[in-house]
Order: C-alpha cells, then sequence, then structure tokens
C-alpha cells in the first residue's frame, strides 16, 4: 500500500513540474509584475499562484470532481470566465504607462503596501483560478492517476506539495527577473514587455473562448 501510495505521489508530482513549468498564464502574469512592479509584487504573485493550487487540489482530492462529471458544462463555464480574467488582465498590461525611472535610469521601486500586496496576491490567485490551462491539466491529471480512494496520509502530502512548489518555482522566476541586473538591461524595453505580456494574456482567452464555443457546434 505504501508503494502505491509513493508511485501515485511520484506520479502526480512529475507530471505536475512539468505542468507548472511550462509557458501559460501563470508564467506571463509572474513575467509581467516581477518586470514592471518588481521583485516583492512578483513575489506576492507567485503566492497568490500557489494559493490558487489549493482550489485544484481540494476538487481533485476531496471529491469534487463530481461537478464535471455531472455537469460537464461547468469546464466550459470555468473556462469562459477564465478567459475573460485573462482578457481583462491582458488589457491592463496593453494600457499600462512606462515604468518612472530616478536620475541614473534605474526603475523606481514600487513601494509595497498591505493594499498593493493584496493587489498583486489576487491577481495571482484569480489568474491560477481561473486558469482553463491548470483546470483541464488537473482534471485530467486526476483522473488518469488517482483512480481511486487515496490514503489520507497521501492526500495530505500532495495538498501541501502541489501548492508549496507551485510557490517556489514562480517566487524563483520572481527572484531572477527582478534582479537589479537584469532589470538595468531590460528598462529600455521595459514598456514592450510589457506590452508582449498583455497580448500574450489576450491571445491566450481569446484562443479559450474560441475553442470553448466551437467546442459546442462540433459535439
Amino acid at each position: 500500500m505504501a508503494a502505491s501510495g509513493l508511485a501515485v505521489f511520484g506520479a502526480v508530482a512529475a507530471a505536475h513540474a512539468l505542468g507548472v513549468a511550462s509557458p501559460g498564464p501563470d508564467f506571463a502574469i509572474v513575467v509581467r509584475q516581477s518586470l514592471a512592479r518588481g521583485r516583492a509584487a512578483g513575489l506576492w504573485t507567485a503566492a497568490g499562484i500557489g494559493s490558487g493550487i489549493f482550489f485544484h487540489v481540494a476538487y481533485g482530492l476531496f471529491g469534487l470532481a463530481w461537478l464535471t462529471r455531472t455537469f460537464p458544462w461547468a469546464l466550459s463555464i470555468i473556462a469562459l470566465a477564465g478567459a475573460a480574467f485573462l482578457i481583462w488582465m491582458g488589457s491592463k498590461a496593453l494600457r499600462a504607462p512606462p515604468a518612472a525611472a530616478s536620475d541614473d535610469g534605474e526603475p523606481i521601486p514600487v513601494p509595497t503596501t498591505a493594499g498593493s500586496a493584496w493587489r498583486d496576491y489576487t491577481a495571482g490567485l484569480g489568474t491560477n483560478v481561473l486558469n482553463p490551462k491548470a483546470t483541464l491539466f488537473f482534471v485530467a491529471l486526476f483522473t488518469a492517476v488517482v483512480s481511486g480512494p487515496i490514503a489520507t496520509w497521501l492526500m495530505v502530502v500532495l495538498a501541501l506539495w502541489l501548492p508549496l512548489t507551485t510557490f517556489a518555482w514562480f517566487a524563483t522566476l520572481a527572484m531572477l527577473l527582478s534582479h537589479a541586473g537584469l532589470r538595468r538591461a531590460l528598462r529600455r524595453h521595459a514598456q514592450r514587455i510589457d506590452q508582449a505580456m498583455g497580448v500574450i494574456l489576450v491571445a491566450l482567452g481569446l484562443f479559450v473562448i474560441v475553442r470553448t464555443t466551437a467546442a459546442w457546434f462540433y459535439r
């Protein structure tokens, strides 16, 4: 039984590592936040993304998967809500003004307040919870790997491992992208990078809308 539990953990952890490292809305929002607003914003956004994983773990492990089995259209609603959120975030990035710079050309750090930290956190949380890629990934993952009841200890380990490793990955990304040397090298292109991230988010949102609505007509 223990060996079987470890095998399930290994399969889920490996698939999750590959999934979280692949580019998508979570990656785009962390890049955008870290380059445009600095390290603290990137880290709070990463914390929000990590917290969002608890939602996906909940329906994957603790009995909420019945929703998608009983109401197949629920995935479409989640996908469209996520697409709308991505387009909204992307439009904000496209309209973002150039980052202010100090006399020596360094970007002026954005001061972190309770309000700004909460906005950065909820941006990451909303991006992940409404991320159609994450929803479909976890539904497919737990359907394929967790085919029956699993031990309580394994539920607890996965419920902690998946959010924490997600946060660790995106926090590392935020730290790297907000490094003073890298930001200094990219400062001349900061607005174009911000706009590129906006285009990616809007494009992802539109792609999800087209794919979801097309599926309704070709069933």
